[in-house]
Parts: C-alpha cells; sequence; structure tokens
C-alpha cells in the first residue's frame, strides 16, 4: 500500500458544508477534490473523505481525532470554533498529559481531542484515535498486535495502562498506546464508560491498492473473523470499518462516460475487482 488509510466521514447531506468548516478553521487544510457525493479535504499532510451516503449512519466518539495545538492561541481559537452546537466530552482543562486538553464532538458529528503539546510528542498533527468500548471492551492490545501483522513496518511508541483503583477500567488494559503503521500514526485506548456508542459505518479508514493482490491481501485479512458488506466496505473481527478501495475508481468515476457504468458495476460487488471494473466501463 503506497498511499494513506485515508478516514472516511459519513454525512447525510453535510459533507461539503462540513469540509468547508474544518477548512475555514484548521490552519493550512484545503480542499482537495470534489464530487457530487464526496468532498475530499487535507488537513497537515492527511486526507480526510467527507461521504454524503444518507441518513444510514452517524459518526461517534469510538473514533476520534487527536490534534497537536502548538500554542494556546491556537487551541482557544479551535475551541471557540468547534464548540458551538457541539458535545463537549471532557471539557477545555489542564490535565495530567497537557497543560491544556478538551475533547469535543463538534457539530457534524465528528470528535476531536484538542491538546497543546509538541509535534515531537506524537510526531504527526492529527491522528486517529480508536476506542475500544461495550463488547469491544479490552481488545485494544490484541486489535494493535492484529493490525500489526497485516499492515507494513509497524512500530509501536508505547503503551500506558490502566492502574489498581483507576474503576471501572480493568488493571493492565491499554490507557493509551501509540504506534505506526507505515509510517502514519495511530492510537487506541479502551474504556469502560457507560458509553452509548461503538465503531460503525459512520467513521471507516479507507485503503487505497494499486493492485487486485492489494486488494484480495487487505479484504481476506481484516474481514477474517469479520463481515464483509458492499461496496469494498468490510468490518474487522473488533468492529472497526474499512473500505478497500482500487487507487484507479477515482479516475473512472471523474470520466462522464465511465462513471455510471463503473458505479453500477460496483454496486454489485462487495470486494472490489479491478479487471471487472475496467471491462464495465469500456
Amino acid at each position: 500500500m503506497k498511499e494513506q488509510i485515508t478516514p472516511c466521514f459519513w454525512f447525510d447531506g453535510k459533507a461539503k458544508e462540513a469540509a468547508a468548516f474544518y477548512c475555514q478553521n484548521f490552519k493550512g487544510a484545503r480542499i482537495s477534490d470534489e464530487s457530487p457525493m464526496v468532498t475530499e479535504f487535507e488537513l497537515a499532510g492527511q486526507r480526510f473523505l467527507c461521504l454524503d451516503g444518507g441518513p444510514m449512519f452517524t459518526p461517534n466518539p469510538s473514533v476520534s481525532f487527536f490534534y497537536i495545538c502548538e500554542t494556546e492561541e491556537e487551541i482557544d481559537a479551535l475551541w471557540k470554533a468547534f464548540e458551538k452546537g457541539a458535545k463537549v466530552l471532557m471539557p477545555l482543562d489542564a490535565y495530567p498529559w497537557s497543560k491544556k486538553y478538551g475533547w469535543i464532538q463538534d457539530k457534524y458529528g465528528i470528535s476531536w481531542q484538542f491538546s497543546f503539546s509538541k509535534m515531537e510528542d506524537v510526531g504527526q498533527k492529527v491522528t486517529p484515535c480508536l476506542m475500544f468500548t461495550g463488547d469491544q471492551y479490552g481488545k485494544a492490545e490484541d486489535a494493535m498486535n492484529h493490525y500489526a501483522s497485516i499492515f507494513d513496518n509497524f512500530k509501536l511508541d508505547g503503551i500506558m495502562r490502566y492502574g489498581a483503583g483507576e474503576d471501572p477500567d480493568k488493571e493492565g488494559l491499554v490507557k493509551h498506546a501509540q504506534f505506526a503503521m507505515n509510517g502514519q500514526k495511530f492510537m487506541v485506548m479502551d474504556s469502560a464508560g457507560p458509553h452509548s456508542f461503538s465503531f460503525s459505518e459512520g467513521i471507516s479508514l479507507t485503503i487505497y491498492c494499486d493492485t487486485q493482490e492489494e486488494i484480495d491481501y487487505y479484504w481476506s485479512k481484516l474481514t477474517a473473523g469479520g463481515k464483509e458488506s458492499m461496496c469494498g466496505w468490510l468490518a474487522d473481527k473488533y468492529g472497526v470499518w474499512w473500505q478497500v478501495i482500487p487507487s484507479m475508481l477515482g479516475k473512472l468515476m471523474s470520466d462522464p462516460d465511465k462513471a455510471g457504468k463503473t458505479a453500477q458495476a460496483f454496486m454489485q460487488m462487495k470486494k472490489f475487482n479491478i479487471e471487472q471494473l475496467i471491462q464495465a466501463s469500456l
């Protein structure tokens, strides 16, 4: 896999509006591509997809995004912009891990952990964070090891574990862990709190593949113990949702003469078949 793992946000008619909001408030963010259903933006070198998929799914805090603010002015400005119409999960305050930190679910349903800290603490401005709750509680470390067996160049940066007396969480489970896959940072955590959410299609992780061999590999590895869905979507055995997509799909879909035939073909697929897409587009 040459490209990044790209987070995808599921919206109901708000994709363009949400992408514009993020580009307005995150310094340096920009819209990088647009189509009737998908708006793509880039933030600090990370791609994000905003998909207008309809009312079926909504994002929730099981997947959040840890964002490093290198000045107090930056974190204060972001908090002021994001708290309008939002749900505060942890108020902006001093915590043992940060002089100033807050966790917020914005008005579009996307959750952000804003932290006043140094870039070298993570090495990445914005980092996806997976929170294992409910039936998936206690599986954060196992999931991390599973991903290490699938993706290239895995590197564990560190694990912080719950200690004795940190009820309701169990001693030894993952309070916070950080790792890299193919140079891209991720975080995981277990939480026994009374959360009313779990992983869903509301936020998925997209893998772009150049060859059918790559598609077959990731599809096989990630569906093991999980489940297949349609159009390249799947849930792994921990409930985390992924999309395994051919890199050339965007080119086909941007061609007015091929888009309709291509879409008609892949709507019938679970795992993508590149050759069948090409033949359908002719």
